[in-house]
Parts: C-alpha cells; sequence; structure tokens
C-alpha cells in the first residue's frame, strides 16, 4: 500500500511541528506527506522548509479545512498516480510511533473500506473520546458508541461499523474520490468531514472505526462555539449560523439530503436533526 497523508493547518505552527516530529518518528512513514497551509500568518512556512520530508502546498486563508484537504487531495491524484490511498489527520493531535503502520495494516485488511481512527483524551489515554456512532436514518437519534467507557473495558480488537467517520485519522482508497468525486466544499465549507464518508457508505464502500490505531486528542484544547459547557442568548446566532459550527443549519440541511434516498425521509431527518441540536442548546442555557 502506498499512502499518501494531507494535513490541513492554519497558524498553529508549534502544534503543527510537533505533529511534523510524530510523522518523521512513525516506523513506516508515508510514501508522500503533506501539509496544507492555509494563509498561515505565523512561521510555518519557515519551519516546514527545514523538513524537506514534507510538501507544503498554499491557500489564501479561505479553503478551511474542507478546501485545504481536497488542495491536497488533488495534488496527489494530478501528480502521483502511484498512490493508491490518502490519509487525512489533523495537526492537534498525538499518536505512537507506530500509529501509521498500525492503520495502514487495518486498511489492508479492509481493501474495499474507509479506515477512522478511535480516539483517547491523552491526558490519562484511557478515556474514549471518539469510538463513532450509529444513527437512525429517519429520526436522527444518534447512539454514541463506547460513550463514557474507558479502554480496559472494552475489547480493542473487535471493529466498529459506524453511520459516519471524521477527518481525524482516516484512511481512504484513491478509487473512493474517483468515483464519487472530493469533500463537498460548496455545501460544507467547514465541518466537512463526515458527509464524504456518509456518500461513501451509501456507493457500496464500508466504514470501519478501529481501536488499534489510537489517537490521543486534546479536548481541554479544543474551541467551538458548538461544544460549550453554557450557553447564553449570544450564542443562538453563532450556534446555528456559523459556519464553523457543527450545528450550522446549510450543513444539517446537506446532510440530512445525502442520509435520505426519498423527501419524506429528508424532511424527517432534517427536522429530528435540528430538534436534537436545539435540545443540546436548551440543556446547556443559562442566562447569564
Amino acid at each position: 500500500m502506498k499512502v499518501a497523508l494531507v494535513v490541513p493547518t492554519f497558524n498553529r505552527s508549534q502544534i503543527l511541528m510537533n505533529l511534523v516530529g510524530y510523522i518523521e518518528n512513525q516506523t513506516v512513514k508515508p510514501d508522500l506527506f503533506i501539509v496544507v497551509n492555509d494563509g498561515s500568518t505565523d512561521n510555518t512556512s519557515a519551519l516546514l522548509s527545514a523538513h524537506p520530508s514534507v510538501i507544503e502546498l498554499k491557500g489564501d486563508g479561505n479553503l478551511w479545512w474542507t478546501g485545504s484537504v481536497n488542495l491536497g487531495i488533488q495534488y496527489v491524484l494530478d501528480n502521483h498516480k502511484d498512490i493508491d490511498h490518502i490519509i487525512l489527520q489533523n495537526d492537534d493531535v498525538i499518536i505512537a510511533d507506530d500509529w501509521l503502520e498500525t492503520l495502514i495494516e487495518v486498511g489492508e485488511q479492509n481493501p474495499k473500506a474507509l479506515v477512522g481512527c478511535a480516539a483517547v483524551d491523552y491526558r490519562d489515554k484511557q478515556s474514549i473520546t471518539y469510538a463513532g456512532k450509529y444513527t437512525n436514518s429517519w429520526f436522527a437519534f444518534n447512539s454514541f458508541v463506547y460513550k463514557g467507557k474507558k479502554l480496559d473495558e472494552i475489547d480493542r480488537e473487535l471493529p466498529i461499523y459506524p453511520f459516519d467517520l471524521i477527518g481525524r485519522g482516516i484512511l481512504i482508497p484513491v478509487e473512493v474520490f474517483h468515483k464519487i468525486g472530493l469533500f463537498d466544499a460548496v455545501h460544507f465549507k467547514h465541518r466537512g468531514d463526515t458527509e464524504l464518508p456518509l456518500r461513501a457508505r451509501k456507493a457500496g464502500y464500508k466504514l470501519i472505526l478501529s481501536f488499534k490505531p489510537l489517537v490521543f486528542e486534546m479536548p481541554d484544547k479544543t474551541h467551538g462555539v458548538d461544544i460549550k459547557q453554557k450557553y447564553t442568548f449570544k450564542d443562538v446566532k453563532p450556534f446555528f449560523w456559523d459556519f464553523r459550527s457543527s450545528t450550522y443549519i446549510k450543513y444539517r440541511f446537506y446532510y440530512s439530503k445525502i442520509v435520505a434516498d426519498n423527501p419524506v425521509q429528508f424532511l424527517t431527518f432534517f427536522t429530528f436533526s435540528l430538534m436534537a441540536h436545539s435540545r443540546k442548546f436548551l440543556r446547556r442555557f443559562k442566562l447569564v
């Protein structure tokens, strides 16, 4: 398997360089290591220039996540026909030295699948923060896998077959892009990572979530209006109408269109999805 690793970044040079160090220490190196620098104004480019193994692609600051990963993917498709899998990873994670080797092994065992990585909290390396979810395709009910569990409470050998996958550590066969296209940067300027895996699943590819190639994420360093623990009136607009929020109504609308097979299912799923996110907001709402 020949793989290209694509990492989007913006103005987080030190966090990015930590990841570059993790990649350079991998037991198996990617055949291509691409960093998409979307208009950073810090010293990102200067630091990357000291790492000849990294290919830096530059955006103008308006690509955001979806446009950035698409730029990296398109570069691979246009210039490196020998690459058969692309891996997407965020810059703000910690990974073990055998992460890439393990992810490739799982991919080789599942050649017609998109493979995602489970995540745990970097502070204790035990608390599961992401293991996929199951979603009712009519009423948008979500069941998050192993929510609240610790690694030593589960069987890490068992794969999970989730409803969708996120872009933090995901291996995708290149043939997927040839068949269904790139990520939808038109309707998902940001937060576009879940839509392509969902389209891939509907096109006949398996989605697998594995605990073998773990990612250690940093929830205490993550910022976003849709993950706040308390909301006030001033949060209503950014929660529902800011494109950086996963609850952005436009994203919910087009995600629902991908899920649904007919207009009735679309309307039902979209309505219940908005209701679920509204309940989340109201549960955390405080007057002051």
